[in-house]
C-alpha cells in the first residue's frame, strides 16, 4: 500500500510539472552560424517526454525477458538437479537392496543431470565400482575424493581398505593414520591401526596412536595402559640382542603400566640374567615374588634358580621372607628343600598343604619326599 501511494504522488507530481510546462509555452532560439532557428519549448518538452519513454519502455522489455530467460534457465537447472537426485537416490536404494544392475543404471542417469555435484556423483560412483570390481577406477574415484574437503575422509578410507584388502599394510597405515587426524572417532578405526600396526610390528605408531586415542576420549586408561605395554615389550624384545640396557628400559616401561604380568616378568628377569648380574637378577625375584606369588611365577623363578645354581635354601628363604605363610611360598620352599635332599623341612611344610583333597602336585611332593 506505501508504495502504491508513494507512485501516485510520483505521478501526480509529473503530471502537475508537465501541465505547467505546456500550458505556459516559450520561444527557444538557436543561432547556427548565419542561421537562425527558433521554435516552441513545447516541441522541446514533447520530445524529451517521449525519449525518456522510449527509454523506460526498453529498460522494462529488457529486464524483463531478461529475469524470464534466467528463470527458464534456473527453472530447467532445478528440473536437472531433480532428477539427479531421483537417480541417486534410487541407486543408493538399489544398492542396498543388491539390485546392481539397477544401480548402475540409475548411476549413468544421474551422472548426466549432476555434473556438477561432484560430491555425490563421486560417492555413487565408488559403490559402483565396488560392485563391479573395478579396482584401478575405485582408486581414482578415492583419489579424486580425497582433493575436497567435504568427501577427503571417505577417500582415504577408502583407500586405507583397499589396501588392507591387498595386504599393503604400510600404504594402509599411511592411509588409516591421515584418516584419524581427520576423524579420529571413527567406528573401529583405532582398532584397525592397532590391528595393522601389529601386522607391521611397527610399535612405536602403536603407542603414539594409543596417546592420540587416549587424548580424544577413545579408549579407557586401561586399554591405552594394556596397548602401549604390548608395545613397550615388543620393542624390548626387538633390542634384546643390539642393546640390552635400552631393552631393559622398556620393559620396565612395560611393566609400570601392566604390573604383575608374567611374561613381562619373565622378560625382564631373563635380560638381567644375560646382564650377568646375579645379584641385581636375585634382588628382582623377590620383588616379584613379594608383590604376587603365584603358581605361574613360581614356575618361571623356579627355573632361573636352577639356570643359574642360586638354588640353596638361603636363598629360597629370602625370596619368601614377607610371603613365608602363601600357599605357593611353601611350595616354591618344599621343591628346593627336595632338591637339596633336607627331608624334614619338606615334610615339615608339606603338612599344612595336604588337607583332605590334596592337588596332584603336592601329592608329587609327597611321593618325592
Amino acid at each position: 500500500m506505501y508504495k502504491i501511494a508513494v507512485f501516485l504522488i510520483q505521478l501526480l507530481l509529473l503530471l502537475f510539472i508537465l501541465t505547467w510546462i505546456f500550458t505556459n509555452p516559450f520561444i527557444i532560439s538557436l543561432d547556427i552560424g548565419n542561421f537562425k532557428y527558433s521554435f516552441s519549448s513545447n516541441i522541446l518538452s514533447g520530445f524529451l517526454v517521449v525519449l525518456f519513454f522510449a527509454i523506460y519502455l526498453l529498460t522494462y522489455i529488457y529486464f524483463k525477458s531478461r529475469f524470464s530467460i534466467q528463470n527458464f534457465i534456473l527453472k530447467n537447472k532445478f528440473k536437472k538437479i531433480e532428477k539427479g537426485y531421483y537417480y541417486f537416490v534410487e541407486a543408493m536404494i538399489a544398492i542396498a537392496n543388491k539390485d546392481h544392475k539397477t544401480a548402475i543404471n540409475s548411476h549413468k542417469k544421474m551422472s548426466t543431470y549432476l555434473k556438477d555435484n561432484q560430491t555425490l556423483s563421486l560417492l555413487l560412483k565408488s559403490e559402483v565400482f565396488k560392485i563391479e570390481k573395478k579396482s584401478s577406477a575405485l582408486i581414482n574415484v578415492y583419489e579424486a575424493m580425497i582433493k575436497s574437503k567435504k568427501t577427503e575422509s571417505l577417500g582415504y578410507r577408502g583407500l586405507m581398505e583397499i589396501n588392507l584388502n591387498n595386504q599393503d599394510y604400510h600404504h594402509a597405515f599411511l592411509y588409516g593414520e591421515k584418516l584419524f587426524s581427520l576423524n579420529p572417532k571413527i567406528d573401529k578405526l583405532y582398532d584397525t591401526l592397532i590391528y595393522i600396526a601389529a601386522r607391521t610390528k611397527n610399535w612405536n605408531q602403536l603407542i603414539l596412536i594409543s596417546d592420540k586415542a587416549y587424548s580424544k576420549k577413545i579408549i579407557s586408561k586401561e586399554a591405552l595402559n594394556e596397548n602401549k605395554s604390548i608395545g613397550f615389550y615388543e620393542i624390548a624384545k626387538i633390542k634384546e640382542d643390539s642393546n640390552i640396557n635400552e631393552s631393559i628400559n622398556y620393559i620396565l616401561k612395560a611393566i609400570n603400566l601392566k604390573r604383575n604380568f608374567n611374561p613381562y616378568i619373565k622378560l625382564h628377569l631373563d635380560l638381567l640374567s644375560k646382564s650377568n648380574n646375579k645379584k641385581l637378577l636375585l634382588k628382582n625375584i623377590k620383588k616379584y615374588w613379594t608383590q604376587n606369588p603365584n603358581s605361574n611365577l613360581r614356575d618361571i623363578i623356579t627355573s632361573f634358580l636352577n639356570d643359574y645354581k642360586l638354588d640353596s635354601l638361603n636363598i629360597i628363604n629370602d625370596i619368601i621372607r614377607s610371603s613365608y605363610d602363601h600357599g605357593e611360598s611353601k611350595k616354591l620352599l618344599i621343591y628346593f628343600a627336595i632338591f637339596n635332599k633336607n627331608w624334614k623341612l619338606a615334610r615339615d611344610n608339606i603338612q599344612g598343604l595336604i588337607g583332605p583333597n590334596p592337588s596332584r602336585e603336592v601329592c608329587l611332593f609327597m611321593a618325592d619326599i
